[in-house]
């Protein structure tokens, strides 16, 4: 897809570097880190997550320390954040 785009995008492997409790407040930031689970994530059922009622700082907390928590790709273009998969959204914010 960056390829059909001709985007230029800074990638960052979060198994190899992870994001911090405070990079993550920082990313969210004005926005509920809650949405940025991924609830289908072998992680998120190994947790046995489902159902659990999370406060916004839990959810940074579990996110910090088990990123395949995260929605995955999660792609930021200014203060905008897309968050999994999402064709039509991704070609409307790297436009």
């Amino acid at each position: 897809m960056r390829d059909e785009l001709k985007a230029e995008l800074d990638e960052r492997d979060y198994a190899k570097n992870p994001l911090n409790a405070a990079e993550l407040n920082d990313l969210f930031k004005g926005r509920d880190p809650r949405d940025f689970l991924n609830p289908k994530s072998p992680a998120f059922k190994a947790m046995g997550l489902k159902g659990k009622s999370l406060t916004a700082e839990q959810a940074i907390k579990l996110m910090a320390n088990e990123p395949n928590l995260i929605k995955r790709p999660l792609v930021i273009a200014g203060r905008e954040i897309v968050a999994g998969f999402d064709r039509d959204r991704l070609k409307q914010l790297l436009k």
